[in-house]
């Protein structure tokens, strides 16, 4: 590490160590020790590159011809990807695909941007449905089993597995039901709304997330004028230095997803994405690392509906975060 890298990063600890002396919402015993592990610029170059897509796009054909094989679930559902591979930020290594297959023929309606007139006429037009989630689950588990066969096909809380062989990842199968979330419903013309998925896991509550929105805003940041299509490598980065912690022990396995990661990339500044990707790598930690645990009630989630720390499916903790971000800074 060079000298002009050690003081900033120097100067960049003695600020957020203010914050949390000052802070009182902060755990003032979380105060991270220096290690003495560093990143290499070779490193941080080559972590901006996209893992392999080929065995990925075989997996999810797959996928969707198996769906397809089945008339009523080709007619009524509609098959895409989601995840790191669906928005680039895959990186080597990276094990499996999240397919889901959304079912057209019923959907939730979320009116809360309604007013009063038009929540009960999106009320008055819509029809209970006569099919319920886990009537989906089975009938989409049925067609991957007859395609796939038994022995590849497993049943997990949110999704169905299947699993990989020469050639291909594993897939997450996730039956799911459309989204409506309105944010106009005229008297006439068509209403405006933005697109979702409700999943049911076998236990626990039903979960609402939107990947379309997700996918849209990822591809709007990356192709911002300032960005100049390096937001998505930097994911990258910092999900390969997320994996070198993990290695090194430095953080638990289980800690800070790659979609928890991308999310607070996705709230840096778009001055900070500069053209040198040793030095941008720092540049948008150095920000993530001045972050308190207040600062992050105001992140946003990529799909720009939901708040990362306050009401995102993942359920994230903002400590969790706080001091695995201190981490990789100081592995970096």
């Amino acid at each position: 590490m060079n000298k002009a890298l050690r003081e900033f990063k120097a100067a960049i600890r003695a600020r957020r160590r203010f914050d949390w002396i000052n802070s009182d919402d902060m755990d003032r015993s979380r105060i991270v020790k220096g290690w003495s592990m560093s990143t290499t610029y070779a490193e941080r170059q080559q972590w901006t590159q996209q893992g392999a897509q080929d065995a990925a796009k075989r997996t999810y054909d797959a996928v969707k011809r198996a769906i397809n094989t089945d008339p009523g679930l080709r007619n009524s559902t509609d098959v895409f990807l989601q995840g790191s591979y669906a928005n680039h930020t895959n990186t080597r290594g990276d094990s499996d695909v999240d397919v889901v297959v959304m079912s057209k023929s019923t959907y939730f309606p979320v009116t809360t941007q309604l007013t009063a007139a038009e929540a009960a006429r999106e009320q008055r037009c819509g029809s209970p449905s006569s099919e319920g989630p886990h009537d989906l689950r089975k009938r989409v588990e049925q067609a991957l089993v007859a395609y796939f066969g038994g022995d590849r096909v497993h049943p997990k809380n949110k999704c169905l597995r299947v699993d990989r062989r020469d050639g291909y990842v594993d897939a997450d199968v996730v039956p799911c039901n459309q989204v409506r979330r309105y944010t106009s419903f005229p008297s006439y013309g068509s209403p405006s709304l933005i697109e979702g998925i409700s999943i049911l896991p076998l236990e626990g509550p039903r979960i609402v997330n939107y990947p379309r929105e997700h996918l849209k805003n990822g591809q709007s940041k990356n192709q911002d004028y300032v960005v100049g299509e390096r937001y998505k490598p930097t994911v990258r980065q910092i999900k390969r230095l997320r994996r070198k912690a993990v290695d090194l022990g430095l953080v638990a396995k289980s800690a800070a997803p790659g979609y928890l990661l991308e999310c607070m990339t996705y709230n840096v500044p778009n001055s900070l994405f500069i053209p040198d990707d040793s030095q941008r790598l720092v540049k948008v930690l150095a920000w993530l690392q001045t972050k308190t645990v207040s600062d992050l009630l105001t992140f946003k989630s990529c799909d720009e509906i939901h708040h990362l720390f306050v009401d995102d499916p993942g359920g994230h903790d903002r400590f969790n975060a706080v001091q695995v971000i201190d981490r990789l800074w100081e592995l970096l």
